[in-house]
């Protein structure tokens, strides 16, 4: 009897620790793409993203290219210079029409 309930007890603690070791990807937002930014540095800028009311600069993978569309991204807010910080850029993990 002891044995079974340890063999229960490494079982569930390898099925806990396997389960802790994958990546949660971030949430799926509806965006709009809206235009090419010619501000920033001479249309070198991207793209403005509308993600709940807040515009933020983003690179968009070369379909969705041409704005006015609404697409489903995962994102993350970059963070690799200050620029970019202040800027409010983000990075599109993945993207798909809505």
């Amino acid at each position: 009897m002891k044995n079974l309930t340890f063999k229960k007890f490494r079982y569930f603690v390898l099925v806990l620790g396997l389960s802790g070791c994958h990546n949660i990807q971030p949430e799926e937002k509806a965006a709009y793409i809206d235009r090419a930014d010619p501000l920033f540095c001479g249309w070198c800028g991207g793209w403005l993203v509308t993600i709940d009311s807040i515009m933020y600069r983003a690179n968009v993978p070369e379909p969705y290219k041409g704005g006015n569309q609404d697409v489903w991204i995962r994102f993350e807010k970059d963070e690799s210079d200050g620029a970019k910080k202040q800027g409010n850029w983000i990075i599109i993990s993945s993207i798909r029409p809505r």
